[in-house]
């Protein structure tokens, strides 16, 4: 297959994957995120009808019972005569507009008062009670509501209690206005598509909104509040929102359901407007992509060939003298790339052939180092001899004993190059920190005697031994409290502490020297780093290669003392 044809059809296929793959997933997380809202909006908006149907009777409830209480009541007792309770039942219809068709005081099922005058007298037979409300010691009854076309009613009725003795001289019975639960349920579902019911517990309706028909379609679900879908024999799909009432206050359990229903077809009717307008920007953008494939395709091909042709040829041969190619700036900057990764690569191999020789003159330098040991041996000890003859003058002892120092000193730099070379394994013991700690300390009391450095030692009490090489150790913190001495003046001060944490033993070396800036703490762990006149970079190396022999950490940071803090972790036990 050709570079032109790989990149159009690579193209075309990423374009169109990508916009296809963006398309699904935009719907699908529509619709999600919809259908999550629209079920949340149907449980939230029955549960909030369905307390406000409890409220609404609650308060006629609490309306009933209060009026019985009256002392006007006892005016069924001598037939209203003055008609003071009629006038006051036509008050509380007026005063409650609409919520009260009419209200009746009726003894032996005749109107003794009524909101209405021209009922007073006439016989009035009260509907059976539906359900009973115990409120306050006494019993309420109402009717099953009548849903009529000009209105619904319902009968509250309660007994009138006799102030004067155990009997009751009559019943107060209030005609709810049933349209009040009716208006309720189309305020609520008012142009959103949707339709509201009220049901009792044997699923009949109670009210409905309006165009909402008298009946459910589907049985009571199961629960207390929540969404269901319900397929109808048309098999279209129906979100339904529940609520089941619950005792409100005063109220017991009704039984009642309300219903909150929308078809899904106009519930999800944005989403599907959403996917006819992702399907055409798939389309387009289909379309775009195949107009820029062939595009870039075309004016790609050739650089790229040509970009192919220059890296075989450098495969061949490295050096090969770096080409410019024209074309687009994406492959004008891919050569250009291509030529620095090349240079790159030659220098590489420039870097690697002299670490080579570096490694093989270190290699070199070790054996020789090796092997000046012991003609340097014999020199210092014929300058020890020749030191002891009685015939040679002070001067000629005051050279040998420079020859016997410099020895030493030789020694020294030969013996740091060959522990950095092959430093020994470590042979681990069970070892006393704070042992060695001072061991270090009586051997470096004499050189930080002669600067006039003050030594102090905080060591941990109960600190438990560590596997560790005695001589290494006494080495490592050697070499760092020499440094230590070294950095501080006269009247210094160099402090060790030990501590245990966890697993691990602390050691902190602390001065109040100068210091070491942060942009060098690491370099000086590197070999022949040194930022001392006259060191030659290899103790803190060698340092840190016989810690980290050990399982353990080293780090500087501040000291409290003003100067730099070496800290060594070393753990109790090698598997730690």
């Amino acid at each position: 297959m050709t570079i032109r044809r790989t990149l159009l059809v690579t193209l075309l296929a990423f374009g169109v994957s990508i916009a296809t793959l963006m398309t699904v997933l935009s719907y699908s997380r529509a619709r999600a995120a919809l259908s999550s809202e629209i079920r949340l909006n149907l449980e939230t908006q029955a549960l909030t009808l369905m307390q406000q149907v409890e409220a609404m009777l609650f308060e006629r409830v609490k309306d009933v019972q209060g009026w019985r209480r009256l002392d006007l009541m006892q005016e069924v007792r001598v037939g209203d005569v003055d008609k003071r309770l009629a006038r006051f039942l036509d008050d509380i219809k007026t005063a409650y507009a609409g919520v009260y068709t009419d209200l009746f005081c009726v003894e032996n099922g005749r109107v003794v008062a009524a909101s209405d005058a021209a009922a007073i007298g006439r016989p009035l037979t009260l509907p059976p009670a539906w359900l009973h409300f115990a409120v306050d010691g006494s019993v309420l009854g109402l009717s099953r509501p009548q849903r009529r076309a000009g209105g619904g009613v319902a009968f509250l009725v309660a007994d009138l209690p006799d102030a004067f003795g155990d009997g009751s001289p009559g019943r107060l019975a209030a005609a709810l206005n049933w349209n009040e639960v009716v208006g309720l349920l189309d305020r609520a579902v008012a142009d959103s598509g949707r339709d509201a019911l009220l049901l009792d517990a044997q699923g009949a309706v109670l009210a409905a909104s309006a165009g909402a028909g008298d009946t459910p379609a589907w049985p009571l679900p199961a629960g207390l509040h929540g969404v269901t879908d319900q397929v109808g024999d048309d098999g279209a799909r129906t979100l339904l929102g529940f609520a089941r009432a619950r005792a409100h206050r005063g109220l017991p359990d009704l039984g009642w359901t309300l219903l909150v229903r929308t078809p899904e077809r106009s519930a999800f009717a944005a989403v599907h407007a959403l996917l006819w307008t992702l399907v055409a920007l798939l389309a387009v953008t289909a379309l775009g992509a195949v107009v820029l494939a062939l595009a870039i395709s075309a004016r790609g091909a050739r650089p790229l060939q040509a970009l192919a042709a220059y890296t075989r040829d450098i495969g061949q041969d490295i050096d090969t003298p770096a080409r410019a190619i024209g074309g687009i700036t994406e492959i004008r900057q891919l050569c250009d790339a291509f030529n620095r990764m090349v240079d790159d690569l030659r220098r590489s191999r420039a870097h690697l052939v002299r670490a080579s020789k570096l490694a093989a003159v270190g290699e070199m330098a070790a054996k020789l180092a090796h092997e000046v040991r012991t003609p340097l041996g014999i020199i210092r000890s014929s300058a020890q001899l020749i030191r002891r003859q009685d015939r040679l003058d002070d001067t000629g002892r005051e050279m040998m004993g420079f020859m016997v120092n410099e020895c030493d000193r030789i020694n020294a730099l030969v013996t740091s190059l060959l522990e950095s070379a092959r430093p020994r394994e470590p042979v681990f013991e069970r070892e006393d920190v704070n042992a060695i700690v001072a061991r270090v300390l009586e051997l470096a009391q004499g050189r930080a005697g002669e600067r006039q450095v003050e030594l102090a030692f905080n060591a941990a009490r109960g600190l438990p031994a560590v596997d560790a090489d005695r001589d290494q150790l006494v080495q490592v913190l050697q070499n760092v409290v020499v440094n230590a001495i070294q950095q501080v003046g006269p009247g210094g001060h160099v402090r060790l502490t030990t501590t245990r944490e966890d697993a691990m033993v602390r050691l902190d070396i602390e001065d109040d020297g100068p210091g070491i800036p942060a942009e060098r703490r690491e370099a000086v762990f590197e070999p022949f780093v040194s930022f001392r006149a006259g060191g030659i970079g290899l103790g803190l190396p060698v340092v840190r290669e016989i810690v980290q022999a050990h399982g353990g950490t080293i780090g500087i940071d501040d000291s409290a003392l003003g100067g730099a803090r070496f800290r060594i972790h070393l753990p109790l036990a090698r598997g730690d």
